[in-house]
C-alpha cells in the first residue's frame, strides 16, 4: 500500500482525480478508505494526527462537490465511539466501530452481554446518533465462524445483534453462509462459496486461491433452500430491518435481562416499538426478567406480536417502563426473537 506525502498538494490534486474519475466517469457510490488514521505522521505521533484530520476535511469537501450523494466510510482500526466521533460529521460520512463488532463477537463467543452492553453504553454517551458503520469482522480478521469454532448458533446470535442495532450494517462477503478462514489473509480472502461445483462455483478458470474443503456443503446453493440455515438466518433479518423503520433508527435501550446470558433492547421510532431478546447460550433459559426503567412507552399496555423467532408472546402491561417483564416463558438455545409492541 502507497505511503503518499499528503502534505503535497500535487498529491492531493491528483488523488481528488481519482475519487473525480471513479464517482463520475465509472458511476461508483463512494470509497472505503483503509487505515485512514495513518494519512500524515507528525514528527512522533504516527496516528489521528491534526494534519489527517484536515486533510480528511478537505478530501470530504472535494468528494461531495463531485457528487453530493457520495458515500466514506473510513477504517479506524480498533475505534470506538469517541475516536468514531472525531472523524465523522465535516471528515468521512462513517467510520467503523470497533467497538461494538468487538460486543458483538465477545457476547456471541462468551456467552455473556457484558461486552455489547459496554459497548452500546459507550456510544450512548459518545454519540447517541449511532452515526458509524457495524460489522462482525472483516479482510483483516479471521472469519466469524472459525472464532466460533464452527458453531452455527452462535453466528446466527452474532448476526441478530449486528442487524437489530444501531448503524450502518456490513457483512463481510461469505459471513452470511458460515465460510471459515483464518490467517494467513490469504485464507481470509478465499473465493466466494456459491455453489458444490468445481472452484464453488466462482470460476471456469482456475482461481487465484482454492476455495475451502468445506465448500461442497458451505455454499450459496445449499442453504438457499434450507430454512434454518445461516443464510435465511441473514436474509429474515435484514428483510425485517427494511420494513421496520424502529430497527433503522439511531433510538435504543438497553434492558436489564436478570441474567447475563441474555441480551435485551427496545427498539424505537415515532410510530414503532420492537423488543428484541438473544439467548446467547447454548443452554434453554428460563429465569430472565427484562426491565426497562426509563419512561419510553406512553400507554399503559401493548400486544405483543412476534415477528422473529417463533411462538406467541405475552402482552405488556406497564407505565413509561416495565419490570419482570417475560414475553416467553423460555428461551431457545441460540434463540433470536424480535417482537412489536402494538398499543
Amino acid at each position: 500500500m502507497p505511503d503518499l506525502n499528503y502534505n503535497n498538494p500535487e498529491v492531493t490534486a491528483e488523488m481528488l482525480k481519482v475519487t473525480n474519475f471513479w464517482l463520475n466517469d465509472i458511476g461508483i457510490d463512494g470509497f472505503r478508505v483503509d487505515a485512514a488514521k495513518h494519512l500524515i505522521e507528525e514528527g512522533d505521533k504516527v496516528e489521528n494526527t491534526p494534519a489527517t484530520h484536515e486533510w480528511l476535511k478537505g478530501f470530504y469537501t472535494a468528494y461531495k462537490r463531485q457528487n453530493p450523494q457520495a458515500y466514506t466510510v473510513g477504517e479506524v482500526y480498533g475505534a470506538g465511539s469517541s475516536i468514531v466521533k472525531s472523524y465523522t460529521g465535516n471528515q468521512l460520512d462513517q467510520v467503523f466501530n470497533f467497538e461494538m463488532a468487538s460486543g458483538f463477537i465477545g457476547g456471541a463467543s462468551g456467552g455473556s452481554n457484558s461486552g455489547i452492553n459496554s459497548a452500546l453504553k459507550f456510544s450512548l454517551q459518545d454519540m447517541p446518533d449511532f452515526n458509524f458503520a457495524t460489522f462482525l469482522t472483516n479482510h483483516d480478521q479471521n472469519r466469524v465462524i472459525s472464532v466460533f469454532n464452527g458453531e452455527l448458533g452462535k453466528a446466527k446470535v452474532a448476526a441478530t445483534m449486528l442487524l437489530t442495532s444501531p448503524g450502518t450494517p456490513f457483512i463481510y462477503y461469505g459471513e452470511e453462509i458460515g465460510m471459515s478462514g483464518v490467517k494467513p489473509d490469504e485464507d481470509i480472502r478465499s473465493p466466494m462459496q456459491w455453489s458444490n461445483q468445481a472452484n464453488a462455483g466462482f470460476t471456469v478458470g482456475r482461481p487465484w486461491r482454492m476455495p475451502n474443503k468445506d465448500y461442497t456443503f458451505v455454499n450459496v446453493s445449499a442453504q438457499q433452500s434450507d430454512p434454518e440455515s445461516l443464510f435465511n438466518h441473514y436474509r429474515a433479518l435484514i428483510a425485517l430491518r427494511h420494513e421496520h423503520p424502529a430497527l433503522r433508527s439511531e433510538k435504543i435501550n438497553l434492558l436489564s435481562t436478570n441474567n447475563p446470558g441474555v441480551y435485551a433492547v427496545l427498539r424505537t421510532s415515532e410510530n414503532e416499538i420492537i423488543l428484541v431478546i438473544v439467548n446467547l447460550t447454548g443452554e434453554t433459559v428460563s429465569d430472565y426478567a427484562l426491565t426497562l426503567e426509563e419512561g419510553v412507552l406512553t400507554k399503559s399496555s401493548y400486544r405483543a406480536e412476534s415477528l422473529f423467532g417463533g411462538g406467541q408472546a405475552e402482552g405488556l402491561n406497564g407505565n413509561g417502563g416495565f419490570s419482570s417483564y417475560k414475553p416467553f416463558e423460555m428461551l431457545s438455545p441460540y434463540g433470536s426473537y424480535i417482537i412489536q409492541l402494538i398499543p
